[in-house]
């Protein structure tokens, strides 16, 4: 049996619940366990310890852990994964990206970054580059050519097709769909079930299904 590096997830939500299974899944990291201020140390979610809040870190690292998973969702706002991202990789740390078995990501000059999580039964088509921190959700599609920015959340079921540009921090929500070659902005919102057909701004607020 091969030994597999420790990794610790920093939240124990219901995101976290579904990364536990992908890294079971996956079968290259042992869960060390969970940092999660707002869990009570010593209880568990699916048999992982939670070890306490962010005050531990230090004598996680001093143990030799030096690998991490944000394991923090997000509803419309991305603000707290960058947060602890970007906390975790100012210690020099390594947040590996983590793709489940049951994606279909092409090889293609497909290019992940760190800490990105791909998740069951999400598509990513040849040509498309994923940013750092991103999270392309259950069931989502990601056409060719298209450059996804970085602390980006895909929810389930959406679809941006060909050649589309989503900037950094965006929230596209579940089921939305973004039509060919659009330019999503910097902390763009996109409401569950929108079609998007024309470029938005930086910090577009949109809820309507038909978009325009």
């Amino acid at each position: 049996m091969k030994r597999m590096d420790k990794i610790i997830l920093i939240g124990g939500g219901g995101h976290a619940k579904v990364l536990i299974d992908l890294i079971k899944t996956i079968e290259e990291y042992e869960i060390a366990g969970i940092v999660d201020p707002e869990l009570e140390t010593g209880s568990q979610v699916f048999t992982i310890p939670v070890l306490g809040s962010d005050d531990v870190l230090p004598d996680l690292i001093a143990r030799g852990i030096k690998t991490f998973c944000i394991a923090v969702g997000s509803v419309r706002d991305n603000s707290k994964r960058r947060e602890l991202y970007m906390m975790v990789k100012n210690l020099g740390l390594s947040i590996p990206s983590l793709i489940h078995p049951g994606a279909v990501v092409s090889t293609m000059e497909t290019s992940i970054s760190d800490g990105v999580q791909i998740m069951a039964g999400a598509i990513i088509q040849a040509g498309t580059v994923v940013g750092e921190n991103t999270i392309i959700n259950t069931g989502a599609v990601i056409e060719h050519d298209c450059i996804i920015g970085r602390n980006v959340h895909v929810c389930p079921g959406a679809v941006i097709c060909g050649g589309s540009i989503i900037g950094d921090n965006a929230f596209i929500g579940a089921g939305s769909t973004i039509i060919q070659y659009l330019e999503i902005g910097r902390d763009a919102f996109v409401g569950a079930g929108a079609l998007v057909h024309r470029n938005l701004s930086d910090g577009a607020l949109t809820r309507r299904i038909h978009s325009g």
